[in-house]
């Protein structure tokens, strides 16, 4: 009888005892692994990283999950991560941070302008893309000039990173169960990402989420800020600006309370004097009236949507001159990694990988008919980023991270299968170490790593409008 209670029980648990001991093993193997330029690095990355994977892949399976031990799964995973080798990228942060301390601006001088000789440090030739100046928006610039006042360390950025990390899986359990949230919390790719490899893109993440919570509570003018704030740390974040600009303007609810004041006021015109001409005018007024007020609550909302890029920019912008992108540099023009569709076209037109702008073409085209389709916060930012990275023309696998927050709520079958197939990417660091610089998947690499991605986003979606509950009953 008591062998028979037991058993239920730790069935029940199993695929939360084995998901815990696999991200935490896996966690631990890979320490040692995290510098992509030693020989072997790779290939016991990918096994250290496959029982992370594994572990994510049983979690799954967790129907029950307590506060104490989602959150100690959570954190440690991160923790042990702090020593590895962080990516390559984490240079260029501190150098930007670092020169900014000095009085340069990181837009305006590369790194290998002769003006920082004297200031470069002994780290500085692990910078990549030397002659690149900053790429990044102005308020990461601020946050790498912050950090790098303390102290220009590795361990401090990366525990900045996962400080907002951390803040995106809070934001999440508050929202959604914690059943679900581990789908973004013990993800191998958002562990990875953040706390080993030392990737700043939890910073735009975590205003992004913050945004899409504020949307679905109707916090319009909170949204908008924070995906300014979003903004101004990555790019990436403009074009959903625009999604929720354009519901502000078809703000059903607004709607009715403005018609529900137009008709007060017509009954106590047509009170005060029955008449067709009167009453015409009235009208006329009222909905002229309507239609300033939404223009203006449309204009605060992209005045407040400004602010923080605006007040960000002062630090690097002068009346003459502001130049935050650099347009010319050959990484901006014509840089490829990890591609997919602009590897496509380039089969059939290789003059198309000089110039990398005509893919912002279809990419506004998308936009805009995910706008004109699209009403719920969440499956817009996930078509979007989903239509963002299959045309962009440079794509690293810490890229897919942006996907996984909204896969808490969609459970979308790519975002999970990409978290696995994103993992073929660090063959190319391991190439550079044979003297491959080429940064080329071969088809069959490319393939399987975008194929799991696609096949399973064009699933969920179509398994979703196929299941999709009527509105009605939302």
């Amino acid at each position: 009888m008591e062998e028979a209670k037991i058993n239920p029980i730790t069935r029940k648990n199993l695929p939360l005892l084995l998901s815990s001991i696999f991200i935490l093993a896996g966690a631990i193997f890979i320490i040692p692994y995290g510098d992509f330029q030693e020989a072997d690095t790779v290939h016991k990355f990918w096994i250290g990283i496959s029982i992370i994977s594994l572990g994510f892949i049983i979690s799954w399976g967790i129907k029950s999950i307590n506060y104490a031990w989602f959150w100690s799964i959570t954190i440690l995973a991160r923790l042990i991560l702090i020593p590895m080798e962080a990516g390559n990228d984490i240079w260029r942060y501190l150098w930007e941070g670092y020169i900014q301390n000095l009085g340069f601006s990181p837009y305006e001088f590369a790194p290998n302008a002769i003006e920082l000789i004297p200031y470069r440090t002994e780290w500085w030739s692990l910078i990549n893309n030397s002659d690149t100046s900053a790429i990044y928006p102005p308020l990461s610039q601020l946050g790498f000039r912050f950090l790098a006042a303390i102290n220009p360390s590795v361990l401090i950025f990366k525990l900045a990173f996962i400080l907002a990390d951390l803040g995106i899986c809070w934001l999440l359990s508050r929202k959604f169960t914690l059943e679900k949230t581990i789908i973004y919390a013990w993800n191998p790719l958002i562990i990875y990402s953040f706390a080993g490899g030392a990737h700043y893109d939890s910073w735009f993440i975590l205003p992004l989420v913050a945004a899409w919570l504020a949307f679905d509570n109707n916090r319009w003018y909170w949204s908008s800020f924070l995906i300014g704030i979003s903004v101004a740390i990555k790019w990436m974040s403009l074009p959903i600006l625009s999604f929720v600009v354009w519901q502000k303007i078809l703000d059903k609810q607004q709607h009715n309370t403005d018609r529900i004041w137009q008709i007060n006021e017509l009954d106590q015109t047509n009170n005060l004097a029955n008449r067709e001409q009167k009453l015409k005018l009235a009208c006329t007024k009222l909905t002229g009236n309507i239609l300033y007020r939404k223009i203006k609550q449309v204009g605060f909302l992209l005045l407040v949507s400004l602010l923080p890029m605006c007040i960000a920019a002062l630090n690097f912008c002068e009346p003459e001159k502001c130049s935050l992108i650099p347009t010319s540099s050959n990484f901006v023009v014509k840089g490829r990694s990890a591609e997919f569709i602009p590897y496509l076209v380039s089969l059939i037109s290789e003059q198309s990988t000089k110039y990398n702008w005509i893919y912002g073409i279809p990419l506004s085209l998308g936009v805009a008919v995910l706008i004109w389709n699209s009403h719920r916060f969440v499956n817009f930012a996930e078509s979007y980023f989903f239509l963002l990275l299959t045309l962009s023309p440079i794509v690293h696998a810490w890229y897919f991270t942006w996907l996984i927050p909204f896969a808490v709520v969609t459970r979308n079958l790519g975002t999970k299968l990409v978290t696995l197939s994103a993992l073929i990417y660090f063959v190319l660091p391991y190439r550079q170490i044979a003297g491959d610089n080429s940064w080329f998947l071969t088809p069959m690499e490319r393939y399987w790593l975008w194929f799991p991605f696609i096949i399973g986003f064009i699933w969920s979606n179509w398994r979703e409008k196929k299941f999709r509950i009527p509105k009605k009953e939302l």
